[in-house]
């Protein structure tokens, strides 16, 4: 009977042994996929490195010095984002000011020219041209009318006398008179001035009392007729 107990006491001593080795054995697996697990979930949050410290001397001691790996957050890349765009920013802004201040100046410039090219004086040749235009030439056209000058008479002054004379009815192309004198009624007719259209009087000197002389005063046209008015006399040398 003893050696049955021993046997069984054997055998059950032999099982809680194995029992026990089981457990230690499920708990040693269990603890490894939970420490690998962990592992696992510290490299992908973290991925952190352990790297040793060199040993001091006199020390048994090791300190561990660990390296995070843990990517940068997007902070930085935003910040360097934004300051590269307001610095391409700020160089339109620059640009854009430089070609307003170089449009305004060409604008100025521009309105400066033309001012100074309106009040450019008139070229000599343009000014010759005005000033020796020749007037206008007669006309060759033949005028309907033609008529001597009327109401002439001559006004005794201290110089001599005036020849005063008024238009005729037959006004039209009439470019001036001839005022002529004729010593004694006889030889040629001297001219002694023709004068515009808008004259009506021309001042004759007297030389000396000697003999007489015929005053005449002729209208001239435009198509070359002259046409001469009554002539009366005075005493004396004219001219």
């Amino acid at each position: 009977m003893a050696a049955k107990k021993k046997a069984a006491k054997r055998s059950s001593a032999k099982r809680s042994v194995k029992k026990a080795a089981k457990r230690s054995t499920a708990k040693k697996s269990t603890a490894k996929r939970s420490t690998k697990k962990s592992a696992k979930r510290s490299s992908k949050s973290s991925s952190r490195y352990s790297i040793p410290a060199v040993p001091v001397s006199g020390s048994s001691r090791s300190s561990v010095s660990t390296i995070s790996t843990t990517p940068k957050s997007s902070g930085s890349s935003y910040s360097s984002k934004s300051s590269s765009n307001n610095s391409g920013s700020s160089k339109g802004i620059i640009t854009a000011v430089v070609v307003g201040v170089l449009i305004l100046a060409v604008v100025v410039i521009s309105r400066n020219s033309s001012s100074d090219t309106a009040t450019v004086t008139p070229t000599p040749a343009a000014s010759e041209s005005a000033s020796v235009a020749p007037s206008a030439a007669p006309s060759s056209a033949p005028l309907a009318a033609h008529e001597a000058p009327v109401g002439i008479v001559s006004l005794y002054n201290a110089t001599g006398a005036t020849v005063n004379w008024k238009a005729p009815a037959a006004s039209e192309g009439i470019t001036g008179y001839n005022v002529e004198l004729r010593t004694n009624g006889a030889g040629d007719w001297k001219l002694v001035a023709t004068v515009p259209a808008t004259q009506f009087k021309q001042q004759i000197t007297k030389n000396d009392e000697t003999g007489w002389v015929q005053v005449q005063v002729s209208t001239v046209y435009s198509d070359g007729e002259v046409v001469a008015g009554k002539v009366h006399g005075l005493p004396g040398s004219w001219s």
